[in-house]
């Protein structure tokens, strides 16, 4: 059989090589011209397969010519529109371009097939010859594209924060978490707006420069963000390049951060206001303590000292007497103790009254105090008894000294206002440990001492025997 091709609506380079051979050679070389070519080739007379290649065979799955020589291709093909068409060559052969389909193959299979389809007028009214293309890795990478897009798209629309794509300064698309964000009703109040529209006062010439420079792995850019109501916002911000060049696409993301801004700021001021008022409650407390030392302080002295005169009362005297006993064994020195007792001073109580007894007392307190040393020690026990310490003595003299210094400073006149007072006074001296071996011991002898003083004409001193 010699097949030849008068003419082709639209010829394509593979079935113009088939056609340009039918006028040379003979039917049995037809099938040689077919296997060499890779993809699907086969004649077809009045909708069935007369001519196969090997490679179609192999496509249809078939394992064998016969197995599909005599079927009617369009039974092959998955496409429901194939079944409501009658002549469905005749209608590919009018395509200029090739077509797309799905065929189920005989052994159970689906493949995507690209098909042309070329009239052959000579054989016959319903004679064609028909390439195809296996598109079934390319038909599965594309939809794999597709789902992988559309998956990604809705990943990002219906992800948690703020996804925009920028190109020259204009969102080109924006999220729902995006509008929702900007407060946006209608997606044109945000796609083909410039991006500063939507950025603070504050922030715009950051995403008005090279975005470049912010793009920062792992790291987000706190910034601020208005909405449509320009109310402000609180984000950190992501940068990521999408298309390089002279006119860049960019992926921003943004993730809300106002209300954490706002419970952080909340939260400082909430130590704020703890520190300040542990700061008060510390100033409160230190300056209680402070007072309570200071009552304390006025109770200890209170109770060790004399409420009139502030001198040491007999408790403090007592104690300080222990003190000077021990350090006397310790320095081997001695200390004296004189007894003194007012001459004159009942008179004036009774006379001038207890207001100006007291004022005596109180100057007699100060001039006894004056007469010694620091280390030493004035005391009152009580009425118009006086009691002078004087500590780490080499000699008697020392005391003596001290006696003679009283009576002078004790001789002096007193005058409160228009009054003059004067009061003379009696010593009693002893010494430790010459005159006793305890302190109240010496104390006694002391006394004794300043009563010999009264019974021999007052205001004098004499110190004590020693036994």
């Amino acid at each position: 059989m010699q097949y030849t091709q008068k003419k082709m609506a639209h010829p394509l380079p593979l079935g113009k090589k088939v056609m340009d051979s039918f006028d040379k050679i003979s039917a049995s070389a037809l099938t040689d011209v077919l296997e060499a070519v890779s993809d699907l080739v086969f004649a077809s007379i009045d909708g069935k397969i007369r001519h196969i290649n090997s490679n179609g065979v192999a496509m249809l799955g078939a394992t064998c010519r016969d197995d599909v020589i005599g079927l009617n291709f369009q039974d092959f093909i998955c496409d429901d529109f194939a079944a409501s068409v009658d002549n469905i060559f005749d209608m590919l052969a009018k395509e200029p371009a090739a077509t797309p389909m799905h065929i189920k193959c005989l052994d159970g299979t689906k493949s995507s097939l690209s098909i042309n389809v070329i009239r052959l007028l000579d054989i016959g009214e319903h004679a064609y010859l028909v390439t195809a293309t296996n598109i079934t890795d390319r038909v599965r990478l594309s939809q794999a594209i597709r789902d992988s897009e559309a998956r990604f798209g809705k990943l990002v629309n219906s992800a948690l924060d703020f996804i925009c794509v920028m190109k020259d300064g204009i969102v080109t698309y924006v999220n729902q978490a995006g509008m929702d964000l900007l407060k946006a009703s209608y997606v044109d109040e945000v796609i083909g707006q410039s991006i500063e529209n939507f950025v603070h006062d504050d922030y715009k010439d950051i995403l008005g420069g090279d975005l470049h420079d912010l793009i920062s792995d792992g790291e987000l850019l706190p910034m601020r963000f208005i909405d449509i109501s320009k109310n402000p916002i609180d984000v950190e911000l992501g940068i990521v390049i999408l298309e390089d060049g002279d006119s860049p696409r960019y992926m921003i993301e943004a993730r809300d951060i106002t209300a954490h801004n706002h419970a952080v700021t909340a939260l400082r001021h909430s130590i704020e206001n703890l520190e300040r008022r542990v700061d008060e409650r510390t100033h409160d407390l230190q300056a209680e303590i402070v007072e309570r030392r200071k009552v304390e302080q006025q109770l200890r002295h209170t109770a060790s000292h004399d409420g009139l005169t502030d001198l040491p009362n007999r408790s403090l005297l007592l104690d300080r007497l222990d003190q000077a006993t021990n350090r006397t064994h310790r320095d081997a020195k001695k200390y004296a103790v004189l007894f003194i007792d007012l001459d004159g001073f009942k008179p004036i109580n009774d006379t001038l009254g207890h207001d100006i007894g007291d004022l005596v007392l109180k100057t007699v307190a100060k001039r006894l105090t004056s007469s010694v040393r620091e280390t030493d020690t004035a005391a009152r026990i009580g009425g118009d008894e006086f009691i002078l310490l004087l500590t780490d003595l080499d000699n008697k003299e020392s005391a003596a000294l001290v006696a003679k210094k009283v009576l002078r400073e004790l001789d002096k006149p007193m005058h409160f206002k228009d009054i003059e007072a004067k009061v003379g006074a009696s010593i009693g001296i002893a010494f430790y440990p010459d005159d006793a071996d305890t302190a109240e011991g010496v104390l006694k002898k002391a006394d004794d001492a300043m009563y010999d003083v009264k019974g021999s004409g007052k205001n004098s001193y004499i110190m004590a025997d020693s036994d």
